[in-house]
């Protein structure tokens, strides 16, 4: 048998995770993808840090690239990815290196329950098997505790991250405060970050909280589709990595840009392919192998971000101030009143990381400033809340003169929903010296979260619940959510891709 497999972020690895467990042996799997490469990894200390001069250059790079914007962007060691522009206005970001997009994500790994999966042709139960397959190649950090309220069967299979006394404290109070308290208002329960980060302390990546996280980790800590598809590389599972831009499958065969960008090759035919470049690229090769013109209509789940004070006693991790983990340290899920809603809030809380202020203040005056800065670090805590329906961006895609156009769609009409949230979660987080302000949420541009386009039942394209669209051709990616919740999809867009991979090796 011959797969060929487009893509190689998230969704690629979740098809190659069920090709490696499904397929028949003796499969020839090729995985195509345009691949650029990532900066490698700077020296570091003993401690994991890196040296002082290697952060001056990676801020002098993203400088150079990004400006000051508002947030300050994560980045692989001032790599970042480059932007599709929307209205002509660079926005969205592009899925181009290997590994995807998870070579910059925050590694949250939350589950999809049936709330989630109402409009999906599959349950939480089907799909149970497969995430628990990803998570066994992933990894996922966590505990037992008030978030299994929401989530009823977690995937935890690594220790909980280590936080603050003061993220502790707060988890401890919204728990005690989460009861709804009107009509229409939210239940607050909150718990352990699940994770795909290293934190077993035998483990050469494991996590050494430098509190670095937002430049790039020098042990490799979260996971990232790239190491597993070079894992898959050398055990044999893939035989062949293309590296190009394809544009389009004629007849099982594909048409593809190499590297050198002068000619256009057709490799083929195979057995199977799935399509798992990511939605905007998944959605362009699709609209040209089927002939769409426009219509797809793609989702931008909706993030905005708002401050939390302590005014009580602060302290690092136990045993040292000085280290932390600089991305989401605590979860909270905004739970609607009528639980057969699906629409929940899901909130990260993060310290005041290093990373916000040395972005914006000037290199001559870091080193004065940076003691100050330091003791703020568990005082002024950030949240970012990701909400889902009428609250999320909608965007057109279409083809014109053969190339990718995306324009802005109607604004979202999700003001109300976040204004009730954010009361609720004032009720809950407002006790025991904390504080969130009566201001509004800051938005974001975009939040990464990207899909829809092509849904399963949609009406664009017929897409089967194996993810078919045409013989022995799968899209498996967040292409096919029927819509996209607040809950990070990572987790299930491996998770589904794996499942895509089973069924289709059935048909």
């Amino acid at each position: 048998m011959r797969i060929a497999v487009i893509g190689s972020g998230a969704a690629s690895a979740g098809v190659l995770m069920g090709v490696e467990k499904f397929a028949p042996s003796g499969a020839e799997v090729t995985v195509f993808d345009i691949g650029k490469h990532m900066i490698n990894a700077p020296p570091h200390m003993s401690d994991g840090k890196m040296a002082s001069e290697t952060i001056a250059m990676i801020y002098s790079r993203l400088h150079g690239k990004l400006g000051k914007g508002f947030p300050p962007p994560k980045s692989h060691f001032g790599q970042s990815p480059t932007k599709f522009s929307v209205d002509g206005k660079p926005r969205l970001w592009k899925s181009e290196h290997l590994g995807g997009l998870t070579n910059f994500w925050g590694g949250g790994m939350l589950p999809f329950t049936d709330r989630e999966f109402e409009e999906w042709p599959v349950t939480a139960a089907e799909m149970d098997p497969y995430y628990r397959i990803v998570s066994e190649h992933v990894g996922v950090c966590g505990e037992s505790d008030r978030l299994n309220d929401y989530f009823p069967v977690d995937y935890v299979n690594r220790p909980p991250l280590k936080t603050s006394p003061v993220v502790e404290k707060l988890r401890d109070t919204i728990n005690a405060h989460s009861e709804v308290s009107s009509r229409g208002s939210y239940r607050m329960i909150a718990g352990a970050s699940r994770l795909a980060l290293e934190t077993r302390q035998d483990s050469p990546r494991a996590c050494v909280y430098t509190g670095e996280c937002m430049l790039g980790c020098t042990r490799d800590a979260i996971w990232s589709s790239g190491r597993e598809i070079e894992r898959l590389r050398a055990n044999g599972t893939v035989s062949f990595f293309v590296r190009g831009k394809v544009l389009e499958i004629c007849q099982r065969n594909i048409r593809f840009l190499p590297d050198s960008k002068s000619v256009v090759e057709t490799k083929g035919p195979y057995d199977r392919i799935f399509i798992a470049a990511g939605c905007i690229g998944s959605t362009e090769i699709a609209m040209r192998t089927f002939g769409i013109s426009q219509g797809p209509e793609m989702v931008d789940t909706a993030v905005q971000s708002f401050p939390l004070f302590y005014f009580g006693a602060a302290g690092g991790l136990p045993g040292d101030d000085d280290k932390y983990f600089a991305l989401s340290n605590l979860a909270v899920m905004g739970v609607p009143d009528n639980i057969s809603s699906s629409k929940a809030v899901q909130v990260s809380i993060y310290p005041t990381f290093d990373h916000l202020w040395r972005y914006y203040t000037p290199r001559s005056l870091w080193r004065a400033l940076s003691g100050l800065w330091r003791l703020g670090r568990w005082r002024l805590l950030l949240g970012r809340a990701y909400f889902d329906g009428v609250a999320d961006r909608k965007l057109a895609l279409e083809l014109s003169d053969d190339r990718l156009i995306i324009r802005q769609g109607a604004e979202p009409m999700g003001t109300r929903f976040a204004k009730a949230f954010m009361r609720s979660l004032r009720g809950a987080t407002n006790h025991a010296g904390f504080y969130v302000p009566p201001i509004p949420p800051i938005g974001h541009g975009t939040s990464s979260h990207y899909g829809c386009t092509l849904p399963y039942n949609g009406s664009l394209l017929s897409v089967s619940r194996s993810g078919r669209v045409a013989p022995g051709v799968y899209l498996a990616d967040a292409a096919t959510f029927p819509k996209m919740p607040a809950i990070s999809p990572t987790f299930t867009i491996m998770a589904n891709a794996c499942r895509t991979a089973h069924e289709s090796l059935q048909e």
